[in-house]
């Protein structure tokens, strides 16, 4: 099983990283952490914005391959899910940012794949117990 997940940068990351990392050790699922690069972002800069999946992934067991890409965010997460046969997409949705909200109802329109949004105003996820 593999999931996606595109990063927002660090500070949403640290909203939804516990929650993505959770679900994917439960469903013992890889994680495919998806950056799209802004327009003057070096990928030095992406691959350290996917740090904290990568770090927490490794300490929980999971396994997990990074992405970077250039373009429409929409358009990459859409093109990486099919690529890699993914079986579901877990993005994080700002409270009250229209054009957050637009690019994910956008990308759901797109794809058959299941997407999961996760709020990012919700309290971050601590680790849950092996045994639940």
């Amino acid at each position: 099983m593999k999931i996606i997940v595109p990063s927002a940068g660090p500070v949403p990351d640290q909203k939804t990283v516990g929650y993505v990392v959770n679900i994917a050790r439960k469903m013992g699922a890889q994680l495919v952490v998806l950056r799209v690069l802004a327009e003057n972002e070096t990928e030095s800069a992406g691959e350290d914005r996917l740090g904290l999946f990568v770090e927490m992934a490794k300490r929980e067991s999971v396994s997990v391959k990074t992405i970077l890409r250039r373009g429409d965010i929409a358009s990459a997460i859409i093109e990486v899910a099919l690529g890699k046969r993914a079986d579901l997409i877990i993005m994080g949705v700002s409270h009250g940012e229209v054009v957050a909200e637009w690019m994910n109802a956008r990308a759901m329109e797109r794809t058959n794949v299941p997407v999961l949004l996760i709020p990012k105003w919700v309290p971050a996820a601590k680790r849950s117990p092996s045994n639940g």
